[in-house]
């Protein structure tokens, strides 16, 4: 399959938190949207990993993905062996995304900083022909998105009128945000941080006139055809992708 846009996550329920809204705005419009997660979170204080995959399996549904896979890649050890980039140069090459999503490379969790690093570096290296199998496929363009580290964004994408439906992507995964759930208490099981995670996404949609927003960072300016501000304004569908930058 050929998408239009893959979004990576470093865990079940990533993507889900920083760009589902996205998602789900590109999936309504038609496009071929998916999502790979990196690892299992094998290694989550809550849940397991079989748990984990039904609940991406249900997100998925409210997102309105044309696919989803698993890399499976050792949680809490993503980037730790130069296979694991290479495993994501494969899947680029495999389903040759238009545009490619990434968790901001500066995170407190290692994984996500790593998984940030990792794609940035494959999006490159899967158009270079020997490096890896298969033709080569080099994505258009690579925006990155926010789950803890703030940014001062490129782009914020008005994410109203599907807000509901994210809440309920990222409600499937019942095992980390409901409090009642088994397993340890842990910073995001509490209702503060969903408190947080809203409060974040209001903050960005008042930035651009919006009820919810969220917030990408895109490597180098971005291209336009003219003045911004006119309805048929759009971005530079072949402008070439700055990946030497950060």
């Amino acid at each position: 399959m050929t998408l239009d846009i893959l979004a990576f996550a470093a865990h079940p329920d990533d993507a889900e938190l920083g760009c589902g809204g996205s998602l789900i705005l590109a999936a309504d419009k038609g496009l071929k949207v998916s999502i790979a997660d990196l690892s299992g979170a094998e290694m989550s204080s809550r849940g397991d990993v079989e748990m984990r995959r039904q609940e991406a399996a249900e997100a998925s549904k409210h997102l309105g993905l044309s696919e989803r896979h698993n890399l499976d890649l050792p949680d809490t050890k993503i980037g730790s062996d130069p296979a694991h980039r290479l495993a994501i140069v494969q899947h680029i090459r495999k389903t040759k995304p238009r545009i490619v999503l990434a968790p901001y490379w500066e995170d407190k969790h290692p994984d996500h900083a790593a998984a940030g690093r990792l794609v940035r570096e494959a999006c490159f290296l899967a158009g270079v022909r020997k490096a890896g199998d298969g033709p080569p496929h080099r994505p258009e363009k690579i925006y990155y998105y926010m789950i803890s580290h703030p940014f001062e964004p490129s782009f914020v994408v008005d994410i109203s009128t599907v807000r509901d439906r994210k809440e309920a992507a990222i409600s499937a995964y019942k095992s980390q945000f409901e409090a009642t759930s088994k397993g340890p208490s842990t910073p995001i099981s509490q209702p503060g941080f969903m408190q947080l995670m809203e409060a974040r996404s209001i903050w960005f949609g008042k930035m651009i006139g919006a009820a919810y927003g969220e917030p990408f960072f895109m490597p180098g300016p971005v291209p336009l055809r003219e003045l911004p501000g006119a309805e048929e304004v759009e971005p530079l569908p072949n402008a070439a992708p700055p990946y030497s930058m950060y």
